[in-house]
Order: C-alpha cells, then structure tokens, then sequence
C-alpha cells in the first residue's frame, strides 16, 4: 500500500527559466506552478486536482516519510525548489531560525474563520504569522483484538514479552524518544541527561519488541497481520480499523504526543500567491472534509466537522477525546540538542 513518489518534470518551467536568464520578465508563468513538500499519504490526489482545475495552477507534490528528511532535502536544494512545506509544527521554529520562512499573506485566507481556537496561537508560532494548521495527530496503541486479548492502557504494557518482535512504530524521533520521556515524567521536551537516560532505559527494553519502524504506511502491517500491536498515529489506527475492524484503539493513560501537521511558505518562494491559494482551498469545509474521510487525522476544521457522518465524530481514533487532548504535549524545536534525541533514537533501532 506504499505509495509511488510522484515526479514531475515541467519542462515548460524549465524554458521559462531559460528565458528569464536572458534578460526576460517570466513572472506571470511561474505563477501557475506550486512546489509543495509533505508527507507522503496524506493529502489525496483529488484535492490536488480539482485544485488544479480550479485555478489553472500545477502542483509538484514532493512527498517525505521521516521529518529529519524532509528538512536535510529543503536544505541541500537551492533556493525556490519549493514554495512550501507541510510538516510538524515545530518545524516553524526549525525554519525560522534557519531564516528560511516568509509571514503568510493571512488577509488572503479568508477561510481560516473555520479553524477552531485550539489549533491557533501554538508556543512555535504565537501569533499565526507563518503557519496554518493542517491535520493534528495524536500518538494512540492500536492493537489487534483477534490476536491479542488485554486492552492496553499504558505505555509499559507495551514492554509485555509476548509481544516479541509484534510491534509496528512510526519512524518519527521526536514523537517516540518523546513517549519514552513522558512514560518515565519527564516533559516532552526534556533533554537532560537524566531525562535521555530514563528514555533510553525504556526504549532498550522496548527494542526486542519492535518489528518494524514504518514513516509511510504503519497501518499496512497491521491490516496484513505482520504484527499485532502497534505504536503509531491516531488516524493510521483509524484507516486500519476500518479495514478491519478487530483492530481496535487505546489511549495510553501517561501523558501523550499530539502535533499539528502545518503549511508555512518558504522565503525567496517564486509562486508565493499560491501558497494561499492552496491553503485557502484545503480550508474549504467541503475540501477539508474529504481530506478527513480520507485520512482521517485530528480536523481542527469545525465547519468541516460539522459535515462529517456522526459514525466518524463517534470514533475516538479520527475525533480524539478531549480527555486525551488534555494530557498531551507538543515537541518543539530544540536546537543543538535535538543531536541527543537523534542519537537516543539511533541507538533505539539500530
């Protein structure tokens, strides 16, 4: 159930360029491309095109399975390979320090009306300068109900020997080194020696019991009954229930993981009026939700919502409870030490 990466050669972009190196004005025609890198599964391929036939507008949608990817690849491209980015929201702070974020045109997004007032204002962008939330996700424990017959309502439930070498995980650094930090009380964020340690102490007993690290499709080994737990995002649990519906979801009772996922517009972009264009059509009710009947993350659109089935408002994987919501925490940029987490998280899966 991967999905194939999407290439996209635009050779009319290309002549453009070649013409503007000679002196030419090629404004108006870089207008009508949008360079987008996101990730992968995520936002479907319909949106993306009746955008495109709505407004005339190519969209290049580059997808990544792992941020630490997603950010070395913005980096090493020169710059204008892409206009914007859909990532975690800590990533504002990553960009802006890295002074690579322009302030989005706000007045132009006339539908952020529709976004409710807990996705707005977040510590990595307290003023809703440089990011519009997209999708939210909480970190849940699926499991499998015909194979395993506990509910699992704790993180150390997971450390359980019968379920060697039976775990699914994301490959998400910030979010698991984050899990095991708060398991042990430490805060999300905590990169104190004592709190690395702790961390690194859950996860080495953890390790035996992961199969598989998986950033593109978790809920695949899941459905196909390659293993029969799993430590993996809130809206991949919900897609796997509904596959099956013997895979069921539990909410561990520590404090837990959520992030919004956020578009931000690149600084130096060639097609900055675009950017809120796009956004401005993902905030449509109508849009965001079949954004949600698709992939059903966390949907901080209320007029979205608000058309969706109550069957979907009644599954705790795609509407997290506000219980859950209420003992969750967020990561943030960390600066030099996010080499700590990197190297807590290296020595975890290798």
């Amino acid at each position: 159930m991967r999905r194939k990466r999407k290439i996209y050669f635009m050779m009319a972009g290309l002549g453009a360029a070649l013409i503007a190196g000679c002196g030419n004005d090629s404004s108006a025609g870089s207008k009508e491309v949008l360079n987008v890198i996101g990730w992968s599964e995520y936002v479907p391929d319909s949106v993306i095109s009746d955008f495109e036939q709505e407004t005339g507008i190519t969209v290049n949608y580059t997808t990544y399975s792992d941020p630490n990817e997603m950010l070395a690849k913005v980096q090493s491209s020169s710059e204008g390979t892409y206009d914007m980015v859909l990532a975690p929201g800590m990533y504002v702070e990553t960009f802006r320090n890295l002074d690579m974020l322009e302030k989005l045109d706000l007045d132009s997004i006339s539908n952020l009306s529709n976004l409710d007032e807990m996705s707005l204002k977040q510590s990595y962008d307290p003023e809703d300068e440089y990011s519009v939330p997209y999708l939210g996700t909480a970190m849940g424990i699926a499991v499998n109900s015909n194979e395993v017959s506990e509910e699992l309502h704790s993180y150390q439930d997971l450390l359980d020997p019968q379920f060697k070498d039976s775990i699914v995980t994301v490959e998400d650094a910030r979010a698991i080194v984050g899990i095991a930090l708060m398991q042990a009380g430490y805060e999300i964020n905590d990169t104190s020696d004592e709190a690395l340690d702790a961390a690194s102490e859950y996860l080495a007993a953890l390790k035996p019991n992961i199969k598989i690290f998986d950033g593109t499709s978790p809920k695949t080994s899941l459905i196909n009954g390659e293993v029969s737990v799993g430590l993996i995002y809130a809206g991949e649990i919900a897609l796997a229930m509904d596959a099956d519906p013997a895979i069921k979801i539990y909410y561990p009772q520590e404090q837990n993981y959520f992030a919004f996922d956020t578009f931000m517009e690149l600084k130096n972009s060639e097609n900055s009026e675009n950017v809120e264009k796009f956004i401005d059509h993902i905030l449509e009710p109508e849009v965001s939700a079949e954004i949600s009947q698709e992939f059903p993350y966390y949907n901080p659109n209320k007029a979205a919502l608000d058309l969706l089935p109550d069957e979907y408002k009644q599954n705790e994987a795609k509407v997290v409870p506000s219980d859950v919501l209420a003992r969750s925490e967020t990561v943030l940029d960390i600066g030099d030490d996010t080499e700590k987490v990197d190297q807590v998280w290296s020595t975890f899966k290798n």
